[in-house]
């Protein structure tokens, strides 16, 4: 066997040695990360409707006249109940504005909340004669799901490779990655035509 190739295969079989220790290293090195992905969806919504709505408490004025100077001073029924002369005048008139009033029908639409993580809820209110007459809403409530998934990192994750150029060239290369991103490795060549033999070491970066 020539020296040449007693170096050849000495190169080789240290290469070897590397990339075997190397992946035993990587075994041993195996640590299990888990990953968490959380994820929010809008689910069904949800009505309700109620009516004929009982007060759970009523509290009536005894005194009209402290009653309609109060609306008068808040200015909350002016057009009810006008001052003229700086006298309140109650007139066939101004019964029928009161009366129109109590009678007319009021509709809301109210957003109570709108929760990323929560949901919305919306409600619909409808007020005649001095009552909440009917009441609805909707809740579209938001569902959270969460996923984990177990990965397997390795500490150290070897490789080996060997390959040939048109030289002729053998090359042959060994070598691992650290926490995934940094890396080295060690290179062989032997040049057929020129009989030369070539090693290095190559540091690496992974993005």
């Amino acid at each position: 066997m020539s020296d040449s190739t007693k170096k050849i295969l000495i190169c080789i079989g240290v290469l070897l040695i590397i990339g075997v220790i190397g992946f035993f290293i990587g075994r041993s090195t195996i640590k299990e990360r888990i990953i968490t992905v959380t994820k929010y969806e809008k689910g069904d919504p949800v009505t309700i409707y109620k009516d004929s709505l009982v007060p759970v408490y009523v509290n009536k004025p005894i005194d009209t006249t402290n009653v309609i100077l109060a609306a008068i001073e808040s200015g909350d029924f002016t057009d009810l109940f006008p001052v003229r002369d700086s006298i309140i005048y109650v007139t066939k008139d101004d019964t029928s504005a009161v009366l129109l009033d109590w009678a007319t029908e009021r509709f809301y639409k109210e957003t109570l909340f709108d929760i990323d993580t929560v949901g919305t809820e919306i409600v619909n209110f409808k007020v005649q004669y001095n009552r909440l007459q009917e009441i609805n809403g909707t809740f579209t409530p938001v569902i959270k799901h969460t996923t984990e998934t177990v990965e397997k990192v390795k500490k150290f994750a070897p490789f080996v490779g060997a390959g040939i150029t048109t030289a002729p060239e053998v090359v042959v290369n060994a070598g691992m990655f650290f926490e995934d991103k940094y890396g080295v490795s060690a290179l062989y060549e032997y040049d057929w035509g020129l009989n030369r033999h070539v090693a290095g070491i190559t540091a690496l970066y992974k993005f």
